[in-house]
C-alpha cells in the first residue's frame, strides 16, 4: 500500500491485522467502537508505564536533578 499507492478496503485491512475491524457504516463505526473501549482494563497500568517509559529522561531529571528543589517546597507538610 505505501510503497504501491494501491487503494486497500477495511475488510482487507481487518483480514491482514492492520485494523481491529471494518465497519459498515458510520452508526455501527460508533457501536464498535464503543464495544471495542469496553473491553480495555480500566486500571490502565499499561498506560501509566508507557508514560514512564516514554518520558523517561524527564522523570529522572524531576528524580535526580529537581529533588532538592522539590524537597525544599515542603508541598506535604
Amino acid at each position: 500500500m505505501k510503497l504501491t499507492g494501491r487503494r486497500v478496503t477495511g475488510t482487507e485491512l481487518a483480514t491482514d491485522h492492520v485494523i481491529e475491524k471494518a465497519s459498515a457504516d458510520h452508526h455501527s463505526l460508533f457501536t464498535d467502537a464503543m464495544a471495542f473501549a469496553a473491553t480495555f482494563d480500566k486500571k490502565r497500568a499499561i498506560f501509566a508505564e508507557h508514560k514512564k517509559r516514554l518520558h523517561k529522561e524527564i522523570v529522572q531529571i524531576i528524580d535526580e536533578e529537581n529533588k532538592p528543589f522539590i524537597e525544599n517546597l515542603a508541598l506535604m507538610v
